[in-house]
């Protein structure tokens, strides 16, 4: 009927607006620095480091493939209670070209990330940033967030707190249908 199509295609819009909102608020925050926020629709700059295994990571070897970048805390009950789900999500996809990859920088020392990794059995790459050098990279003011990217590496939204699935679903689910 003509309301439900009104309404899925306002809920579509405020679903829409609802993440332009909140990537422009934790990308851009509250601090006086002079940095520009990254926003929705910007191609992300590169990175490169270490994870926690000793492996290279670099977000530009992952160009032509959707990555989700997540800053986590280890003190956050997101974090613990979402990370199966990017676990879920990252096995379901990865042999269709999803990477994912956590990065933390609260932590005193690279054991006791590992140790909230292997608590949550993180299937992905984990990588200990103590300087917060990649946070600050993306002028990053609130955690946990997750910059969801496209293929290109464009700035899809970014979420703040707890990720569902059904919202990795709707933001990435099409790159690996077919």
């Amino acid at each position: 009927s003509c309301i439900g199509i009104f309404y899925m295609k306002t809920k579509a819009l405020i679903i829409a607006f609802l993440y332009i909102a909140v990537s422009f608020l934790v990308l851009n925050g509250c601090s006086g620095d002079n940095k520009q926020a990254i926003r929705t629709g910007d191609t992300l700059p590169p990175f490169s480091a270490t994870d926690l295994d000793g492996k290279a990571f670099s977000l530009a070897s992952h160009k032509g493939s959707p990555v989700i970048v997540r800053f986590f805390l280890l003190n956050c009950p997101y974090c613990k209670a979402d990370t199966p789900i990017f676990n879920k999500f990252y096995d379901k996809y990865r042999q269709k070209g999803l990477e994912i990859v956590y990065i933390n920088n609260n932590g005193t020392s690279s054991e006791e990330v590992k140790k909230f990794a292997d608590d949550l059995a993180v299937h992905f790459p984990v990588i200990f940033d103590p300087e917060g050098t990649i946070a600050k990279q993306y002028n990053i003011k609130a955690q946990p967030v997750a910059l969801i990217l496209s293929p290109e590496h464009k700035l899809l939204a970014a979420l703040l707190g707890g990720v569902s699935e059904a919202e990795l679903n709707e933001l990435l689910g099409h790159y690996f249908q077919g």
